[in-house]
């Protein structure tokens, strides 16, 4: 392969990525709950430091800022448009790839580096992550940085791009915190391996680098002097508790550290399936992420009984791709807490990389002609499973992944070199490639962008999650107020018009607070955080910030009328701290009656004034 016809093959596959990330860039539905949080940074220095869910600064979201950083200079470039954020991720995946596609190169050359670049562009998940706009994609992007400042280490000048990966792992917990953390042993094992000198001094100063840049914004904002955001999903406000419990112990164990963790745990782990050894097969989880993952893993298992005569710098690449699918498998399989399928997206380069140098291998292994059918075989039983899932879409798809698979054994029985590698590489991204076009060309609702998948989808699992826990009638409500949350209703105006001149505040957090901050530049304070559960503020605090003047009005939307008539919250403990604020405010503030703030106003719901006694 020349250096034109490479480059021409990587940019060809780097624009198929970004027509497909972009496709119907103007029309995109986002996660309201992130949305609305740009929304908040791109107007407030201080929401943009903290990660404010809103502009008035009452409240955090339950994520760390970096990822929100990004999608916000988009904003402040563009204005705020769903299709400004929408482009910071496309760009963000972009990047991605081509990262893969560098480091591969390094460890096992330009055809394998290609294969790889393809292979992750066109996993589902991956497609689904990034026309969303979740932390996850610059979390990719971060630690395939990481990959590459150690696949330079092991080439030489260690301690300088050994720093590098420490810094960009850091900036990776900066993003979505202890996930981050999951390639560091892959990571450390590769230099390990593939380093001849200082190799334990070198990985000590680069952990130690990895801990500094990974503590640097939680250490400031612990130690900030002055007013700042209630730290959302926790309990006391401690940004140590978001990043160790609700975002950290509990992602892996279950458990309640942090508000709204039990509720969580329970729609995260149904969401994702049950933790086990087959889950990433699963119905939730299977289409998104498994279709090369048996590849990948027999490609390391060869891999592996072959390494004595490998070079240090391939054994190196090996276990770095191997250590960081083993540890992310296992910790994704096994999880007992909050779980959502879309989380395997970080799994996603390493089995691209794994997949690819075992298929380059195969082809090249003359010795041992039969490999690469089978191969193939495996892949395309996985697919068709996979695909009889959903026997209605695409029905011919899956016996045509059969039919390709099976020429391509009769073709490698005969001794041909080309037609089982395109009847080959035709098996094995057959099903991706549609699940990744279906991604591409199919409306996404608000409530599907919650939880990003790739593919068809008969049925939302949200959807069907919400409704179990509370209710027909109240998941009726759930998904008519989630599809609505891009526009603000002629209630919710004529509500926000006579509270002008206050700060609206609004209960159950983005459930009721979304559709003013996304589409209004009035300073709207969601009371409860993320769920509604928070204490921002507890209900102890609602008299003294009435006396002080920092509410008047507040609002509970029609959507928690409706919810509690269907069912209630589902989860009465951890709303503790919202039934007694509503509770206060229902006994302590005059609702002011609707005729008189407009036409419409009583379905917007139930507001209080709460400078007026009962």
């Amino acid at each position: 392969m020349t250096a034109r016809s490479e480059r021409v093959a990587l940019g060809a596959v780097l624009v198929v990525a970004a027509t497909l990330w972009c496709w119907a860039l103007g029309s995109r539905t986002l996660q309201p709950y992130y949305a609305a949080a740009v929304h908040s940074m791109s107007r407030d220095v201080t929401a943009f430091f903290f990660a404010g869910f809103d502009p008035a600064g009452f409240v955090s979201v339950d994520k760390p800022p970096l990822a929100f950083w990004t999608q916000t200079l988009g904003v402040t470039v563009f204005g705020f448009h769903p299709w400004a954020i929408a482009l910071v991720q496309a760009v963000e995946g972009v990047a991605a790839v081509f990262v893969l596609h560098r480091v591969v190169r390094r460890w096992a050359g330009p055809a394998t580096a290609l294969l790889a670049a393809a292979l992750f562009a066109l996993t589902p998940i991956t497609a689904a992550i990034n026309r969303d706009n979740v932390p996850d994609t610059l979390l990719v992007l971060l630690l395939l940085l990481a990959a590459y400042c150690v696949t330079r280490a092991v080439e030489g000048n260690g301690t300088r791009w050994l720093v590098w990966a420490g810094v960009f792992v850091g900036l990776g917990f900066l993003t979505k915190m202890l996930a981050a953390w999951i390639v560091l042993p892959g990571l450390a094992l590769a230099y390990f391996l593939g380093a001849r000198e200082r190799r334990l001094s070198r990985l000590a100063l680069a952990g130690a680098v990895t801990l500094v840049v990974s503590l640097s914004w939680p250490v400031v904002v612990s130690l900030w002097p002055g007013a700042k955001p209630f730290v959302g999903s926790t309990t006391d406000g401690s940004v140590w508790q978001l990043a160790f419990g609700y975002n950290g112990v509990t992602r892996l164990v279950g458990g309640t550290t942090g508000v709204g963790a039990g509720y969580g745990t329970t729609i995260g782990a149904t969401l994702g399936g049950g933790p086990g050894p087959l889950r990433l097969f699963d119905t939730e989880v299977g289409g998104q992420i498994a279709w090369l993952l048996p590849l990948a893993l027999g490609s390391l298992v060869v891999a592996a009984c072959r390494a004595r005569g490998a070079a240090p710098e391939t054994r190196a690449g090996w276990a770095l791709w191997g250590g960081w699918l083993v540890v992310g498998a296992a910790v994704f399989s096994f999880t007992g807490g909050i779980f959502h399928g879309y989380y395997t997206a970080e799994l996603a380069p390493a089995i691209a990389a794994l997949s690819a140098a075992g298929l380059v291998t195969a082809w090249r292994w003359r010795s041992a002609w039969f490999v690469l059918p089978v191969a193939v075989v495996v892949t395309a039983a996985l697919a068709f499973v996979i695909l009889d899932r959903t026997p209605g879409w695409l029905p011919w798809l899956r016996y045509t992944v059969v039919a390709l698979a099976l020429l391509t054994v009769v073709a490698a029985l005969l001794r041909s070199r080309v037609v089982p590698i395109v009847t080959g590489l035709a098996t094995i991204l057959a099903g991706p490639l549609a699940y990744v076009v279906d991604t591409a060309v199919r409306p996404v609702s608000v409530l599907e962008s919650a939880d990003p998948s790739a593919g068809p989808s008969s049925t939302s699992a949200l959807s069907s999650v919400v409704g179990a826990k509370t209710g027909e009638g109240a998941e009726a409500a759930y998904i008519r107020f989630m599809d609505s949350a891009y526009e603000l209703s002629p209630g919710q105006r004529e509500v926000l018009a006579y509270a002008k001149g206050s700060t609206l505040a609004v209960e159950g957090g983005t459930y009721g607070a979304d559709p003013f901050l996304l589409n209004t530049e009035a300073r709207v304070a969601p009371l409860g955080g993320y769920l509604g559960f928070d204490p921002a503020p507890a209900a102890a605090d609602l008299p003294g910030w009435v006396a002080a003047g920092k509410l008047r009005y507040v609002l509970l939307p029609r959507v928690y009328l409706e919810m509690g008539r269907g069912g209630g919250t589902g989860a009465a403990e951890e709303a503790a701290e919202l039934i007694r604020r509503i509770g206060w405010e229902a006994k302590q503030c005059r609702p002011v009656p609707p005729a008189r703030i407009g036409p419409d106003a009583a379905t917007a719901g139930v507001l209080f004034d709460c400078a007026v006694r009962r």
